[in-house]
């Protein structure tokens, strides 16, 4: 499994508030495609990427140890993704507001998923650090990296049980 971030022009470009000199998100368009067995699916959209980033890293630890079903919340996308872990396996369906109907439902490996995920997310940050070195200062930047480090410590302990 294989878990893609497309960035808009690979744009990690910040949107900011000149009047109070503060920085709200890094802003682009990003799609978030997994790939597996030679399919690809889209699994989410958005505009506010470092955002939705942030928001899905907490999804996948409130997963990880609750188990209790989210909803990540795609900033006025008509889309509504809702996640699930049950037993090893994390379940994602597509609910289409528009259509009032399901589009899609996957289920893949839960820690497999995340080990692709935080490969994905860690050469995501290293890509923004090197067309922006001042993007480590920044908050969204910060809780990113955090995010990280606390899925690839679950990838991390998930490996020494095996």
């Amino acid at each position: 499994m294989k878990i893609r971030f497309d960035l808009e022009e690979d744009d990690v470009s910040v949107l900011q508030n000149k009047n109070v000199h503060a920085d709200f998100y890094l802003d682009s368009y990003l799609e978030v495609f997994v790939i597996e067995n030679n399919k690809e699916t889209l699994l989410f959209s958005t505009t506010l990427h470092s955002t939705i980033v942030i928001e899905f890293n907490h999804l996948l630890l409130d997963l990880y140890q609750t188990g209790e079903e989210r909803v990540l919340d795609t900033f006025g996308n008509a889309n509504v993704y809702t996640y699930k872990k049950e037993g090893e396996n994390i379940v994602i369906t597509n609910f289409d507001e528009f259509s009032d109907a399901q589009e899609w439902q996957y289920i893949f490996d839960f820690m497999e998923f995340t080990k692709a995920y935080t490969k994905e997310l860690k050469r995501y940050l290293q890509a923004m650090v090197a067309k922006e070195p001042n993007n480590m200062k920044r908050p969204n930047f910060k809780l990113l990296s955090q995010g990280l480090a606390a899925l690839e410590a679950i990838v991390g302990q998930n490996n020494l049980k095996r």
